[in-house]
């Protein structure tokens, strides 16, 4: 007589395999997107943010430095890119960003291109700025966070101007935030933590670099703010000005990094909250 268990079980573990190779092949076919931090100093104070924000001092790219990624990503890889942000910390506080999102037009002539906001300053934007978005095409991609605050009004603002809108995340949901831990020993399985990374497909573009995630290229907040160590290699991310195709970020974010090793994955979940800025926010104690 056959054993039954046993087939069971053997059914289990295929399938398994099957919904990890989906997976994979799913995540290795992600369309290109790339991410370009003008900021990571925000409004809100949020516990556990994965950009470091309640850490990060009051500094904003230059938009020298800004034209100069955008209009050499643009040249090299813009066929293979089919989305760019504008992204922070808070995006709209970004002093030059009527002239970033004309520049990342001219860069980028038929990408989909979004600012990702909390929607807090909404109201507060010029009618210049309404205008450029207009002309440039540019969508308002919204995350609606757990706080007093009108979000449908602002919503109702946004359209009103005709400008294109997103609700690119509903916090206010249970399950939404999570706890992104850094192993400080290196000690975590850096496969693993690929396959189940929570930032996967962010690259990142910052400093005059390629990151495959937003952690590692904003873990430098957590490291000036509280004396920490995760340290990025060379083998972490691209220098801009060597990137001479997509295939380079391609590469870069489909395989797991030295850095990954620091990464605890999956995150929890847990509720949201304020930051306290202690480390324990981000570092496994």
């Amino acid at each position: 007589m056959p054993d039954v268990g046993g087939i069971e079980d053997m059914k289990k573990l295929i399938d398994k395999i099957r919904r990890v190779y989906r997976t994979y092949r799913s995540q290795q076919s992600m369309p290109l997107r790339l991410e370009f931090i003008v900021t990571d100093y925000c409004n809100l104070n949020c516990k556990g943010c994965s950009h470091y924000s309640p850490l990060a001092p009051k500094e904003f790219v230059s938009r020298e430095d800004l034209k100069r990624s955008m209009d050499h990503l643009g040249r090299t890889c813009r066929d293979k890119v089919e989305d760019v942000y504008l992204i922070g910390g808070e995006t709209l506080l970004y002093p030059d960003l009527i002239e970033a999102m004309k520049n990342m037009r001219n860069a980028f002539p038929t990408q989909r291109i979004s600012i990702f906001t909390n929607g807090l300053i909404v109201d507060k934007m010029s009618d210049e700025f309404w205008q450029t978005a207009r002309d440039h095409d540019v969508t308002i991609a919204m995350t609606r966070y757990p706080i007093k605050y009108d979000y449908d009004a602002a919503e109702e603002l946004i359209r009103s101007k005709g400008v294109r809108l997103k609700v690119f995340a509903d916090r206010t949901m249970k399950d939404t935030f999570f706890k992104l831990e850094l192993d400080p020993d290196k000690k975590q399985n850096k496969y693993k933590s690929h396959f189940k990374c929570y930032s996967r497909g962010c690259v990142s573009v910052v400093d005059g670099y390629v990151y495959p995630c937003s952690i590692a290229a904003c873990v430098k907040h957590l490291n000036r703010a509280k004396e920490t160590n995760f340290e990025i290699t060379d083998r972490d991310r691209i220098r801009i000005e060597d990137i001479k195709s997509a295939r380079q970020i391609q590469k870069l974010s489909r395989h797991p990094i030295p850095f990954c090793s620091y990464c605890v994955m999956p995150p929890k979940t847990v509720g949201y909250g304020l930051s306290k800025r202690e480390a324990t926010e981000w570092v496994k104690e």
